[in-house]
């Protein structure tokens, strides 16, 4: 992006041009936040190692540090909006992070929900598109709105795709939150849990009902998610990665990552560069 505080909304056909065939082949990891919603065809996004099938009507929600591979990407058309953290006024930021929705990568929307979103992004298309050169601050403005009005609606959309995953408290939250923080050092639940100041029995209970599973699985599905990331991007060693996840030798790393992957760090990555 060509600043720091930029909404950029482009065509994904003008990204396909600017940044060549060989650009979207391999795995990527935007420092940016990119949302999309297809127009046209349809293909399959990977987000942080799921698949999405996308078709019009879709929206996907890539953040900062996310892993994404485009597959075919010549395959849809999208209306694709890039923009930095700092985008967000710390207040809408505020909600957002209140809602355990916004982490959702993907929603499939038709009817109100998908005329709603569509128009949304038709106005920040149109005020990117044509600004008013005379006044920057407000095409600024009405363009941080317009996305903070379109996020908002989006991760607080209801109907038929609540699920316990979606499930919300505050005292998962806070352990996420911690979790999102410590993970490469901390694996504890019980130390989890007086940094936050719960019970453990509380942390479990909360996680078990946001989340669909333990605590101790919560944290290590985090691990493995960076370990993922680091191992698909990048050229970190297994080694390098195992030291930057907190484990003292790429062995209990490699047997810790092989339990639950079901194959050796060297082979996912081989695996998912060759996608």
């Amino acid at each position: 992006m060509a600043d720091a505080t930029e909404i950029e909304v482009l065509s994904l056909d003008t990204i396909r041009v600017n940044g060549g065939s060989a650009e979207f082949v391999g795995p990527q990891r935007p420092q940016f936040h990119l949302l999309a919603l297809v127009t046209e065809g349809s293909a399959l996004h990977t987000i942080d190692f799921v698949n999405y099938a996308v078709s019009p009507g879709t929206v996907f929600w890539v953040r900062p540090g996310q892993v994404q591979q485009w597959g075919r990407i010549q395959d849809f058309e999208a209306t694709v909006v890039l923009f930095t953290p700092s985008s967000l006024d710390a207040a809408s930021q505020q909600l957002l992070d209140g809602n355990f929705r916004s982490r959702q990568a993907a929603w499939q929307l038709s009817g109100e929900n998908l005329e709603t979103i569509s128009t949304g992004m038709k106005h920040l298309n149109l005020n990117y598109a044509c600004p008013d050169t005379s006044a920057p601050a407000v095409r600024a403005a009405i363009l941080r709105h317009t996305l903070t009005a379109i996020l908002l609606k989006l991760t607080h959309l209801g109907g038929q795709e609540q699920s316990s995953m979606l499930a919300h408290n505050d005292v998962f939250e806070r352990f996420h939150a911690a979790v999102e923080r410590d993970f490469a050092t901390v694996r504890s639940v019980s130390e989890y849990a007086n940094t936050i100041g719960y019970s453990e029995k509380t942390v479990l209970r909360a996680t078990r009902s946001a989340a669909g599973m333990t605590a101790k699985q919560y944290i290590d599905q985090r691990v493995v998610l960076e370990a993922k990331r680091l191992l698909s991007f990048g050229t970190d060693t297994v080694t390098q990665v195992a030291s930057k996840l907190g484990f003292d030798d790429s062995a209990n790393f490699t047997k810790f990552f092989a339990t639950r992957v079901g194959v050796s760090p060297l082979t996912f990555r081989q695996d998912v560069r060759a996608r």
